[in-house]
């Protein structure tokens, strides 16, 4: 068996060779991972564009024997992570996979299944999520859209969370901006992960599978959620209920204002809209970069104080990202910085269908990170 995994890496890095992915392995004196943001950037040099794959890789290789990593990707094309999971599978490390349906044909997931298989009896396994539906979202035609990692052990640090917004595939790292948040020795919330990866494992379905955890300045959120309107949407309700405009003294505007920063691939909740308009209308100050949306909620956030960019170009360059930035008052503590991300869109689907997940963090450095990515998406949206 180890002699056969060891055949299949092989063949699976002259397929790297030829598919166009760069087969540059990442720096073999990798850092402990500190909890902190990686960004990765379409136009720069490969090792920009490849920030957070080749992160994740790192975090994957330094992986001991005896340890376990578990991942939730909706698209993977990457043949260098099936790799590295066949790697530590062979070395000795718990390897577990949920793969969305739609995109489980993709070769570098075929042979992530056909190296670890579907058997959840044993120490590794791949899960392909019901074909039509997600894992657990059963609602029209939901998808597994998650992008997270967990790493009990590696590189010398206990329980490592990745919460990103990217795919594991060429465009996710050529054309598309994207970001990853670590997070290191959360013990609570890295466990509200392995226990919802272990539910998205089971395939057990629950339209109302919305949960949350919150431990030292973290909180995890996962969806679908059942419900309509504003009052069981998420993000409405986080703006409406905590967020005040004015009284700081050393974050947000000149004046005080608060700050919110917004980068989303797709806003088409008009609840949400609805809520940014009202906070406007107290003097918040709201900045947007985003690639898809409706003329309901571009309406809504018609304000002087809401500045709205579009970053969709025709040469496939777009903000695939899904955060919001905060700087201001925030359940009622003045000069409070946090940052909302993960893979749950500003969509209908992301609420109420699809097996997403949300991570908030109030950390100064962690938003003062996402802060200068905003800043530099807006440029790239020519604002």
């Amino acid at each position: 068996m180890r002699r056969t995994v060891r055949l299949v890496v092989a063949g699976l890095l002259s397929v790297i060779a030829t598919a166009g992915i760069p087969a540059v392995a990442p720096a073999t004196a990798a850092a402990t991972p500190v909890t902190g943001a990686v960004f990765n950037n379409p136009t720069g040099t490969t090792a920009q564009k490849y920030a957070i794959v080749n992160r994740i890789r790192e975090l994957i290789q330094g992986s001991p024997s005896g340890s376990t990593i578990r991942v939730a990707i909706y698209n993977t094309t990457d043949q260098n992570i099936t790799a590295d999971l066949i790697a530590a599978r062979d070395r000795g490390v718990n390897v577990r996979v949920v793969v969305d349906s739609d995109r489980a044909d993709e070769t570098a997931a075929t042979t992530l299944i056909s190296a670890l298989g579907t058997n959840r009896a044993n120490a590794s396994w791949v899960v392909v999520c019901t074909a039509g539906r997600a894992c657990i979202g059963n609602l029209n035609t939901p998808i597994m859209h998650n992008k997270f990692f967990l790493f009990s052990s590696t590189l010398g640090a206990a329980n490592v969370l990745v919460q990103s917004s990217a795919n594991l595939n060429w465009s996710n790292s050529e054309r598309y901006w994207n970001n990853a948040l670590q997070v290191v020795g959360n013990t609570d919330i890295y466990n509200s992960y392995v226990a919802y990866h272990g539910d998205l494992a089971a395939k057990v379905k629950n339209n109302d599978y919305y949960r949350t955890t919150s431990v030292g300045g973290v909180k995890s959120y996962f969806f679908p959620r059942a419900g309509s309107g504003a009052s069981t949407d998420t993000i409405a309700n986080a703006l409406s209920e905590n967020v005040t405009c004015t009284g700081n003294t050393s974050t947000g505007t000149g004046t005080g204002r608060t700050m919110i920063r917004i980068a989303m691939w797709s806003f088409t909740r008009v609840e949400v809209a609805n809520v940014l308009r009202s906070l406007a209308n107290q003097k918040c100050w709201v900045d947007i970069v985003y690639a898809e949306s409706t003329p309901e909620v571009l309406a809504a956030l018609n304000h002087d104080r809401i500045m709205v960019y579009k970053l969709n170009n025709a040469d496939g360059y777009l903000v695939h990202s899904k955060y919001m930035a905060i700087e201001g008052t925030y359940a009622g503590v003045r000069d409070t910085k946090l940052v909302f991300t993960g893979s749950h869109n500003w969509s209908y689907s992301a609420l109420r269908e699809n097996d997403e997940a949300l991570l908030r963090i109030t950390s100064a450095s962690v938003h003062d990170a996402y802060r200068s990515n905003f800043w530099a998406l807006r440029t790239a949206a020519g604002g």
